[in-house]
């Protein structure tokens, strides 16, 4: 079995409650939602992306989601996450996957993307990238999906995990 992106990386809820990274994702499929509070398009999307998982979700967990913050410092971090996220999960601001990650997949904010040394652009936030538990990406236009498609946008990201 290979291994999951998130082994080892302490994720946290808004509750404050601690689950190992490698715990989430087990349906297959994992939201990686790249943002933050300063960035105006991401708190227009924000309601979107709530509404989105509260139905994908509703009967059964289908979707994990965690939240990678481009917010400025950790006060600013969690302010965003507990006030304005859905009952998903959150990579600690201080935690260097964060940073892993927006280099991986090529997410760039625009403030920090030379310190931390993204090099390549495949998008700007917010972000929304599909992804296997072991981080291979199935779509990385997971915000225009949910936008256009609402919860149809699942069942297409299932259907392309069983393809695949």
């Amino acid at each position: 079995m290979e291994e999951a992106l998130l082994h080892g990386t302490p994720l946290v809820n808004a509750k404050g409650e601690t689950i190992d990274g490698g715990d989430v994702g087990q349906t297959g499929l994992l939201a990686l939602y790249f943002a933050a509070n300063w960035c105006p398009d991401c708190r227009a999307f924000q309601p979107t992306l709530n509404a989105f998982y509260e139905q994908a979700n509703v009967s059964t967990q289908q979707l994990d989601v965690v939240f990678v913050s481009s917010d400025m410092d950790e006060e600013a971090q969690l302010a965003h996450f507990t006030n304005k996220h859905g009952a998903w999960w959150m990579i600690p601001r201080a935690a260097e996957i964060r940073n892993e990650l927006r280099r991986k997949y090529g997410i760039r904010n625009g403030k920090d993307d030379v310190e931390v040394g993204v090099t390549h652009r495949n998008s700007g936030i917010p972000a929304l990238v599909i992804v296997r538990r072991n981080g291979e990406v199935l779509d990385f236009q997971g915000v225009q999906q949910v936008e256009r498609d609402g919860v149809q946008a699942l069942a297409t990201w299932q259907a392309q995990a069983k393809d695949q």
